[in-house]
């Protein structure tokens, strides 16, 4: 199967040390996998069709790797890395070696903004404002210049970098890496991060540990309708439910913003009243623990006040792991979708359960992410599915002892419009 002829992709940064047990649990869920070089990435073909392909920003490069055991060595190390964060008004600069930067810094030129004058005024701002921005060009490559003259080890000048982490605005960013006098920077990987917000200390040293992650792409199988006589079949015991077919993405999403939040994060107020960030991931680590217990045939009753209280403990990025693990590898064996479990709202099929942890997953993915004030992507395609699940069932009122009733919004965002159905405004910030 080639990689296209799947779902779009999704993308995973992976930590390096995380890098084994991802793919490792990625075959445990998708089977047996083929496995090849391309370019400078390694792509990982499952016996289900799913697809995984990666890359870093490693000198060696991915055509080292001579078996997927060897991923417990690749990438071997971190490149020297200088990075050149750029935004109208606001720069960083750094050189780092592994985790560590041996120079950086950070500071502000004025560019002025756009204006809405018309005429000559128009004209002439425009001009004054592209004299800024050459200035702002100028002094950037400057101080890339004379940091690398004052830091670099013997001597070797822009040498001494293998590759680059670039982010901002991409126009001004180009303007500065085409300078005649970083040539030398021409050829070399480079990690982009054009999302982020004003450059700062803290973005550059976010955007370094980014860059040292393992860029994974993630693309599922198209699972294709099952056809009788010509019409669509109702679902068999064999085949997934989309929404249960997009759990692992879903999952991945909320796992890779858990482990970017800070110490003091866990304590921050969410946009569910009452309750913290960790009190989110405490509440979703507890559904997912429940879940194979359910799926394996237990009742409410069985599991009892098992998970009552504090499921976190003194490591909270761990117990998410341990909890989330265990319940995607029970969903992955589920056979027949149809199958009946006794909830304490009432009986409930399988695959509708699956629908309400996709929901789950989703929008308290969005309460981290907010109450944390990091930044945060959902899976496009499980926001739709999770709107398509929930618009008939609030029918204008709420769930009651769920979620709150809809708020108004004139966002054409999905993921806004999944957040205000549930009772959220989609502009909360902490």
């Amino acid at each position: 199967m080639s990689e296209g002829s799947g779902t779009a992709p999704r993308t995973v940064e992976l930590p390096r040390e995380r890098l084994t047990r991802w793919v490792g649990d990625l075959l445990d869920r998708h089977g047996a996998p083929t496995w090849s070089h391309d370019a400078d990435a390694i792509v990982i073909t499952c016996a289900d069709g799913t697809v995984a392909r990666l890359t870093a920003l490693d000198p060696a490069g991915a055509s080292q790797v001579s078996s997927l055991r060897t991923l417990v060595g690749w990438p071997a190390a971190s490149p020297r890395l200088a990075l050149v964060l750029v935004r109208r008004g606001r720069y960083a600069l750094g050189l780092a070696d592994g985790t560590t930067f041996v120079a950086h810094t950070a500071g502000s030129r004025y560019v002025q903004s756009r204006t809405a004058a018309g005429g000559w005024s128009q004209q002439r701002y425009a001009r004054r404002r592209a004299n800024q921005a050459d200035a702002l060009v100028e002094h950037v490559v400057t101080c890339v210049l004379r940091m690398h003259q004052a830091r670099a080890v013997g001597g070797s000048g822009l040498g001494w970098a293998q590759a680059l982490a670039v982010g901002g605005d991409r126009g001004l960013v180009d303007r500065v890496l085409a300078d005649p006098r970083l040539a030398a920077w021409t050829d070399l990987a480079r990690y982009q991060a054009f999302d982020i917000p004003d450059p700062t200390h803290e973005v550059l040293r976010s955007v370094l540990a980014r860059a040292r992650c393992v860029q994974v792409g993630v693309t599922d199988p198209v699972r294709q309708p099952v056809r009788v006589d010509g019409r669509v079949s109702t679902m068999t015991s064999t085949e997934m439910s989309s929404a249960r077919r997009l759990l692992p993405a879903a999952a991945a999403s909320v796992t890779d913003l858990v482990e970017r939040l800070s110490d003091e994060a866990w304590s921050r107020p969410s946009p569910c009243e009452g309750w913290s960030v960790r009190d989110v991931l405490g509440h979703l680590t507890a559904e997912h623990l429940w879940a194979p217990r359910l799926l394996a045939g237990e009742t409410l009753g069985d599991v009892g006040s098992d998970y009552d209280g504090d499921v976190l403990g003194s490591d909270p990025v761990g117990a998410w792991h341990a909890a989330v693990d265990r319940s995607l590898a029970s969903w992955d064996a589920v056979e027949d979708e149809s199958r009946v479990l006794r909830m304490s709202f009432g009986p409930c099929p399988i695959h509708e359960y699956a629908e309400q942890m996709l929901v789950d997953l989703t929008v308290h993915g969005w309460d981290l992410a907010r109450g944390a004030g990091a930044r945060w992507t959902a899976v496009p395609e499980a926001v739709d599915a999770c709107l398509r699940y929930e618009t008939p069932r609030v029918s204008g009122g709420g769930v009651e002892g769920i979620f709150a009733p809809p708020m108004a919004t004139g966002s054409r965002d999905r993921l806004d419009q999944l957040v205000a159905l549930l009772g959220r405004e989609p502009g909360w910030r902490a």
